[in-house]
């Protein structure tokens, strides 16, 4: 189950899919990230809390047409920050990890239009009606 893809189709994006539920709010996901010259994939562990944080953090930014939205994982395999600006465009600087503590990193950057804002909303809505946040 997709539980947000932000980027294009093919190339410049982010795409986190749960693969199962470890229980307490916890899954496993895979992580996939195409930017530049750079395609990797890994796996990860999450709390579906950094989800719900993200997702309403993602429709205030939306909201407001401005600010920022965080992402950031327990174990920091996957970090990202979108921020916003006045004229709808919205950066995204991320860092991700393939093993957690001691794994190598990846610095990226990429942008996407606010239009896309939506789309990755709904997606984690969907994903965080299956599987609720719960508090760590």
């Amino acid at each position: 189950m997709l539980a947000f893809h932000i980027g294009g189709e093919e190339a410049e994006y982010v795409r986190v899919s749960i693969r199962e539920e470890n229980g307490d709010g916890w899954f496993s996901a895979a992580v996939e990230v195409v930017v530049g010259g750079f395609r990797g994939s890994y796996s990860a562990s999450f709390n579906s809390w950094a989800f719900s944080s993200f997702e309403a953090q993602l429709e205030k930014m939306h909201r407001d047409l401005s600010g920022s939205a965080l992402f950031t994982s327990y174990e920091a395999q996957l970090e990202l920050v979108l921020e916003c600006d006045l004229k709808g465009h919205i950066r995204l600087r991320g860092e991700a990890t393939d093993y957690a503590g001691t794994g190598n990193t990846l610095v990226f950057e990429l942008e996407i239009d606010q239009t896309h804002v939506p789309g990755i909303i709904n997606t984690l809505q969907a994903a965080l009606k299956r599987y609720p946040a719960r508090a760590v």
